[in-house]
């Protein structure tokens, strides 16, 4: 009984560390206390997160510091076609919040890819910051 009662805690905190990793606790992706998002680009995606399964008309947010403000962002079929894209507003100088609105349509359930950058505006400097975020489409 004692090795049942060891093997059943060993589980219940096994399930515990796991729930605080990507539980979808919230996290403000723009909270800059410690001033690590100051004087950089950036484009952080929130929602959704990678291997979600998503339906037309799903809402994408995040934060984002980027030239001008400007994000834009595409979703490409499992063969790399571009289903929808488009651009958003987020932060500048300062971190700003960013969300859109993705439409698409598609025959099957598939594996598709969200990705979300920052445009390129000159050859200086870093590469253009982007996310690609794996997702589950629904039709």
């Amino acid at each position: 009984m004692t090795r049942s009662l060891a093997l059943i805690a060993a589980g219940v905190a096994a399930t515990t560390a796991l729930a605080g990793c990507g539980s979808g606790q919230a996290t403000d992706v723009c909270a800059n206390t410690d001033g690590a998002l100051s004087n950089t680009a950036f484009v952080f995606v929130q929602s959704p997160r990678s291997g979600e399964r998503v339906s037309s008309g799903f809402t994408v947010t995040g934060c984002s510091s980027t030239f001008e403000a400007t994000v834009n962002w595409r979703l490409l079929a499992r063969n790399g076609r571009a289903l929808a894209s488009g651009f958003t507003q987020g932060g500048t100088l300062e971190p700003g919040p960013l969300h859109f609105t993705v439409t698409y349509s598609i025959p099957t359930r598939q594996v598709g890819q969200l990705e979300v950058y920052e445009p390129t505006a000159t050859k200086e400097g870093f590469p253009p910051v982007k996310n690609i975020v794996p997702l589950v489409l629904q039709p």
